[in-house]
């Protein structure tokens, strides 16, 4: 011991850094800070480390003096990768808990979380052009001599700003810096003013149900500790302007508050409202933003420029020195799941970020999980409840159409007479209709009448999907796409037709057979690439007066022209080989239906379906989610599902059938073994599989599950850290995927 503190003397180590390389490593490693570095290496840091003649960019999870346990001989902390300030205690509490939960190395945690340039460029900073002296003889120029004069009397000035001085002031400014008349400034962007509504503009006045929940909400903000609330409001009953009125007072009290929605769609209709409200004070954040602005955001919200963060799931990770609340929109939107890499639920780890920066979390839905709603019923959650919407609107009229008893209409039921004739009166009246088809492409598979052969892809096993803008079949999964065959590949028959259809064929059907009928189409094909701000004001402005789309449309959108809305297979979701099918129905048409009736005029919606006695339809065309939540809940608690157990799915895949198959055995050999091992605690656990996943080959590569079900997240938690630390993410040619509260089992 003696020798150990004498090497530690020597080489005048007075203070060591538990460091996470940005590497996909579960542990951390332990550096010795140089004395010119003490002081300014805090817990959250970015520093940079010598790992094998390189180095690499970390972050500081503690600062501590050395211990015992630490090697006589450290290397050294090669310096602060930035100048920025230290990440937030509660982020990097997460990031740790975030590891722990979902059995992922720290560094990939860390990774996922911040942009990829984040961690190689340094801090943002803007470029300020400012007045040096005089030249000792006037410029002839008089442009010269009015640029310079403006920056002299002004100050320093945005160069930008400066360069629109006088007419080409560029050529100014150039001629002037080479003179030393002016000097380029590099600086931090200036904090923005609180904000204050523009003159004119008002609040929407809160209706006593609003009232009543901002009572219960705005006292939690300021008392600073951790309360989780669930705001279940039906569609149209204003939670928006619920998330707002706590956000200003969050605000009011110096912190910070992010706000996650399902869809990028959301997010770039709530940009309007938040900065209009916040100004400057709110930005967008989500991970298809260019990876530069991405980074600049995530600059302006550590350094307190931004204080309100409005995004997807990524927006969970953002590094607000100060929060003081979360809001999750829609909070039962499976889209919170991350489906690969890192398989996180930021609905989740919401809650978990708001406990550790001790906020509130607020969960708002129209039509809350059976998890939340649990959860809320075992008062781990403050019940919350908008019952009427605003104004006192009525909730629109639902009628089932049962399609066995309509006539076809054009060789396909796409449209029940009842269905087209609404439309067609929508119309005429000058209002605006919503389709939702949850099917895009023109029509569903390529068929042979003559042998029956199916158009499959040639790496999943599922049928191509046919589109008609382009003429293509294409995989949704892995996105190969051919031509469509002139004749059948098996039997060369002539025979071939395109059955079923999508989104595509109903915009063309809609345009043919409803006249006046401006169509637009709102899927995942048409809102890249700024499609999606196009045509959504395009039907808020009226330009278009029928939205066909998928389930983009049918979430949070406020649209008060519409007063109807089409469903044209509703039972289509229940076909998936999946326990919480009927939940994502009744959810998806609740939540579809809701997009009616929200102005003037009362909405009603149209629910074209096979199976109108199903339980899940009947309960939506009644808007009755307590009915639907008991019958559900009852079935889930007979069959051993969430909320009254906890799941974990291991998906073991290989280009090799043999391989995959051998692999899973003996992946579920070493479960059985640690399960037994356990004790009681380990046999309360069922395991299921090996068995083929419901698309068996998918991107050439064949998927078996495991599916683990238990009472005991800690029992799951451990034989999967037990598998990880065996396994690890697989060997060779074969991957092991761990899905931990798994929300597709596709």
């Amino acid at each position: 011991m003696d020798q150990v503190n004498s090497a530690r003397a020597s080489s005048g180590t007075t203070a060591v850094a538990d460091v996470l390389l940005l590497l996909p490593l579960a542990r951390t490693y332990t550096y010795s800070i140089p004395v010119g570095l003490l002081g300014q290496v805090h817990r959250g840091a970015q520093v940079t480390c010598p790992v094998r003649r390189r180095e690499v960019t970390g972050l500081v999870v503690a600062v501590r003096a050395p211990g015992d346990d630490d090697p006589p001989r450290l290397s050294p902390l090669t310096g602060l990768a930035t100048t920025r300030a230290p990440w937030p205690p509660d982020l990097m509490d997460l990031i740790d808990w975030t590891a722990r939960y979902y059995v992922a190395p720290a560094g990939v945690v860390a990774r996922t979380a911040m942009p990829s340039l984040f961690a190689r460029r340094t801090p943002r900073t803007e470029s300020f052009i400012r007045f040096v002296e005089r030249p000792d003889v006037p410029f002839r120029s008089a442009k010269d001599n009015a640029v310079l004069d403006a920056l002299e009397a002004a100050g320093p000035m945005d160069i930008q700003q400066a360069k629109r001085l006088v007419t080409d002031g560029a050529v100014s400014i150039r001629r002037l810096l080479a003179r030393g008349c002016l000097v380029i400034d590099q600086r931090a962007p200036e904090m923005p003013v609180q904000p204050e509504l523009p003159s004119g503009v008002e609040r929407p006045v809160p209706t006593a149900d609003q009232t009543a929940v901002l009572e219960k909400i705005l006292p939690t903000i300021r008392q600073a500790g951790y309360t989780g609330f669930l705001l279940h409001g039906v569609t149209g009953s204003g939670k928006t302007e619920v998330y707002l009125r706590a956000i200003e007072t969050t605000l009011e009290t110096g912190k910070g508050a992010i706000v996650l929605v399902p869809e990028i769609a959301l997010t770039i209709e709530l940009r309007r409202r938040f900065e209009s409200r916040f100004g400057k004070l709110a930005a967008v954040l989500h991970s298809a933003m260019p990876e530069a602005l991405r980074a600049n955001v995530w600059d302006d919200v550590l350094a307190g420029r931004v204080r309100v963060v409005v995004g997807p799931r990524s927006a969970v990770w953002a590094p607000l020195p100060n929060l003081g609340m979360i809001v999750v929109d829609e909070e039962h939107e499976t889209s919170y799941k991350q489906q690969d890499g890192l398989r996180y639920n930021a609905r989740d780890l919401a809650l978990v970020r708001g406990t550790l920066a001790r906020c509130p979390v607020i969960l708002g839905s129209a039509t809350p999980s059976l998890e939340t709603f649990q959860n809320a019923h075992d008062k781990k959650l403050t019940y919350l409840s908008l019952p009427d919407r605003v104004l006192s609107r009525p909730m629109p009229r639902v009628t089932l159409v049962d399609l066995r008893y309509q006539p076809a209409q054009g060789g396909e039921k796409l449209f029940s007479p009842p269905l087209r004739d609404a439309l067609a009166t929508t119309i005429q009246r000058g209002e605006s209709a919503i389709l939702f088809l949850n099917r895009r492409g023109f029509g569903r598979f390529v068929l042979c009448r003559t042998c029956g052969t199916t158009i499959r892809c040639p790496n999943c096993s599922i049928t191509l999907t046919h589109h008609a803008k382009p003429e293509r079949l294409c995989c949704h999964y892995c996105d190969h796409s051919t031509q469509v065959p002139g004749a059948c590949p098996t039997c060369n028959s002539q025979d071939v037709e395109v059955l079923g259809f999508g989104t595509e064929r109903v915009e063309e059907e809609v345009g043919r057979i409803v006249p006046g009928a401006r169509c637009g189409r709102l899927d995942s094909d048409t809102a890249p690439k700024g499609g999606l701000d196009r045509i959504l004001e395009d039907f808020r402005s009226g330009a278009i007066n029928v939205l066909v789309g998928t389930q983009i449309v049918a979430k949070g959108h406020d649209f008060p022209r519409v007063t109807l809305v089409g469903v044209l297979l509703a039972e289509q979701s229940l076909a998936f080989p999946d326990f919480r099918a009927p939940e994502r129905t009744f959810q998806l048409l609740t939540q579809v239906a809701g997009r009616a009736g929200r102005g003037d005029i009362p909405g009603q919606v149209i629910v074209q379906t096979y199976d109108p006695s199903q339980y899940a339809l009947q309960y939506a065309s009644t808007h009755d989610y307590l009915g639907f939540a008991v019958a559900e809940n009852r079935m889930r608690r007979e069959r051993g599902y969430p909320p009254h157990s906890h799941l974990a799915s291991i998906e073991i895949s290989s280009p090799d059938s043999r391989q995959a198959m051998t692999d899973a055995d003996a992946v579920r050999e070493a479960l059985s073994q640690f399960l037994m091992a356990a004790g009681r605690e380990g046999r309360e656990v069922i395991v299921l599989g090996p068995a083929a996943a419901a698309i068996e080959r998918l991107r050439g590569r064949t998927r078996l599950q495991i599916l683990l079900k238990g009472r005991r997240r800690s029992t799951l938690n451990e034989a999967l850290w037990r598998l990880h630390r065996m396994f690890g993410n697989g060997h060779g040619d074969t991957r092991i995927l761990l899905d931990i509260d798994p929300v597709s089992l596709l």
